[in-house]
């Protein structure tokens, strides 16, 4: 019987060491979109901790115009803000989109889920300012799930990030986690969610109990916060958004779409979803000194 417990403790410590290796391994180009011909500029640029970050820079029309960085989600890549990049672009603004560490063709062996990722959305903001299209002072960042959670951290720790979106953020990694821990991975929560954690420390130097954006949204003040979440999301439910909301300082903003899934506003009603997060970077990234206020987004 001892033999037998032994076994299968080993096989379950295993498999939870197993399941964070193909979890956060490297992934390749998520995607087939390309932008328009001549639209963008592939670019390369080095994340606060020296990996090699790639990306494609879309160039505004106009000299001197604010700038947008979007941030995607796990296991995807540039191509998920493609979309968006180009109806940015459209409005006026530089955007920048790139492939996190571990993701499509920038460096890096694993993803940490937000956690090594904020120094890739601080070396993006960095690279904007080299870029004498920008206007330094007005670079707002975008993030969705993974790229939200970064987005908080990165804003918290860069003052150069003058606004700040964040779509489906987890306040908490560990609660996140084991909120859909059987939803992503398909096996049991449990013992099998505090192995993987153990695990991912080994494999990924990532300690989960420091991946919380609750701790530090605060930090952002008084630069603007808006945060918005799907009130169906089976990843990150959506108390999340209610605890950052919270945790966050004026000004802030909190869009709660009830029928959206993950990151569901965005692809299901992409218009009413650019009019909203549009309208709150037009207000937040407006040129020092202009009066003028955006018209507010209707719901």
């Amino acid at each position: 019987m001892l033999g037998v417990t032994s076994a299968a403790a080993a096989l379950i410590n295993g498999l939870s060491a197993y399941l964070v290796y193909q979890y956060a391994r490297a992934r390749g180009q998520w995607g087939t979109d390309e932008p328009p011909e001549g639209s963008a500029e592939e670019v390369s640029f080095s994340s606060a901790d020296d990996v090699r970050i790639s990306g494609w820079f879309f160039k505004a029309d106009a000299t001197d115009a604010p700038a947008v960085v979007l941030c995607h989600g796990i296991w995807t890549g540039r191509r998920e803000c493609l979309p968006l990049a180009l109806r940015f672009r459209e409005a006026g603004y530089n955007v920048l989109c790139f492939d996190f560490r571990a993701h499509g063709q920038s460096d890096g062996r694993f993803t940490s889920v937000g956690h090594h990722e904020t120094n890739d959305v601080i070396g993006a903001v960095q690279y904007l300012k080299s870029r004498p299209e920008v206007d330094a002072s007005r670079i707002g960042v975008i993030g969705f799930s993974m790229g939200a959670a970064a987005t908080i951290q990165a804003a918290a720790r860069c003052p150069d990030i003058a606004a700040v979106v964040a779509d489906s953020a987890y306040a908490s990694f560990l609660d996140a986690a084991r909120y859909s821990f059987r939803v992503v991975t398909r096996v049991p929560q449990f013992p099998m969610a505090n192995l993987a954690m153990r695990w991912a420390k080994w494999i990924v130097n990532v300690d989960a109990n420091q991946l919380r954006p609750v701790d530090v949204i605060a930090r952002i003040a008084p630069r603007p916060v808006f945060l918005t979440h799907g009130g169906l999301d089976e990843i990150v439910p959506v108390r999340h958004a209610h605890s950052l909301f919270q945790a966050a300082e004026e000004p802030k903003e909190l869009w709660i779409v009830p029928d959206a899934h993950h990151v569901g506003a965005r692809d299901t009603d992409p218009d009413t979803y650019f009019a909203r997060v549009e309208a709150f970077l037009a207000e937040a990234l407006k040129p020092a000194g202009d009066a003028r206020a955006a018209a507010p987004a209707s719901l």
